[in-house]
């Protein structure tokens, strides 16, 4: 054992000298991928050496990532890198591999596990899920390693829902952090958020460790993955969490309208406001779509989220035109080009 420890930190070391990064992979979403484990024992193929057990179980973890990565615990140190996998027909089996492990080296009290499994992963050829355990096999029946479902670790971070699985259509960033290119920490910064900023939740995973969720801020802007530690549901201006699907603007489409009335408008630059019929389709949470019936009879669309107007159906045809808004009090003064309108929270929120 002691040989066997002496190498791994001299093989590791070498990778963490080296100061290249594990390759990312995309992996097929097989059985093993986004799922955590906990070591149980070693089956040694040798009868002198027999089944290994760690002292402490909880001590040896393993997280496999969907992307590809690896995230391990092992004792004292961590050690991260890849891994892959080749279902076979049943997928209960197949063949796997690591790639090279990147390693702390601190030096763990013993009896320690830590060194062996090190020196070994890169002798790993096979999988085998039977009975709620995982067991990797190294090559030429070199013995076995058994792990069973980890339930203390990553496994219990609840991943939130997207709006499409009824969870929150937006976040509010709760400290301060960083928008990146991929759930990793080591991606490239995309932005930066202080406390405060609405971002639209487009779905969450659980990666590395910890749950990434995918978000772009309110209105426009990058789109990226920020910790969804640091975020919570957004409080919407009528002080509801707006869940679920946004279906405004398909019922608007279909003139299926919870309200109407008319608004102030003007159609030509410096010609008075007028009135102009109006529709407005509600989702709740200030997510709403406005359709405006100009005096010629064409329609416009105006979209609000979180009670805040976002946009308008321009097009090429059009010459799309500009669109702008500014608030005072409860109202809501958008240009669209030379088109203004004036429209109350009051028929964005209702009540």
């Amino acid at each position: 054992m002691g040989i066997g420890i002496a190498c791994a930190v001299l093989w590791v070391g070498s990778v963490l000298a080296a100061g290249t990064p594990p390759e990312r992979k995309v992996v097929s979403a097989g059985p093993l991928a986004d799922t955590e484990w906990r070591l149980v024992e070693f089956q040694s193929m040798d009868d002198a050496q027999g089944t290994t057990r760690p002292d402490d179980p909880k001590r040896y973890t393993m997280q496999l990532n969907g992307d590809g990565t690896v995230t391990m615990s092992l004792n004292c140190n961590r050690a991260t890198g890849t891994w892959t996998a080749k279902p076979a027909g049943d997928g209960a089996s197949g063949q796997f591999a690591f790639g090279p492990l990147a390693m702390t080296r601190a030096f763990c009290p013993p009896p320690s596990m830590d060194g062996q499994i090190a020196a070994q992963a890169g002798f790993i050829r096979s999988y085998l899920l039977k009975d709620g355990r995982l067991y990797l096999s190294l090559m030429a029946d070199g013995g076995t390693y058994a792990w069973e479902p980890d339930t203390s670790r990553s496994s219990m971070i609840k991943v939130p829902a997207s709006p499409e699985q009824g969870g929150p259509r937006d976040w509010e960033v709760t400290a301060a952090l960083n928008m990146r290119e991929e759930p990793t920490a080591s991606a490239r910064v995309l932005a930066s958020y202080v406390p405060g900023p609405i971002l639209d939740n487009l779905g969450c995973q659980r990666a590395e460790g910890q749950v990434w969720c995918d978000v772009q801020q309110l209105g426009g802007g990058p789109r990226g993955y920020v910790p969804g530690e640091f975020l919570k549901p957004a409080v919407s201006p009528d002080g509801s969490v707006a869940t679920g699907p946004d279906d405004s603007a398909l019922r608007a489409g279909q003139g299926d309208f919870d309200a109407t009335g008319q608004i102030p408008c003007a159609q030509y630059r410096g010609q008075p406001l007028g009135q102009c019929d109006f529709g407005v389709a509600r989702a709740g949470g200030g997510y709403a779509a406005v359709v405006v019936t100009k005096p010629e009879g064409t329609k416009r669309a105006i979209f609000f989220r979180m009670g805040k107007p976002i946009g308008a159906d321009t097009s090429q045809a059009d010459g799309y035109p500009e669109f702008r808004a500014t608030k005072e009090s409860d109202l809501n003064r958008i240009r669209i080009g030379n088109e203004r309108y004036e429209i109350p929270d009051s028929v964005v929120l209702g009540g």
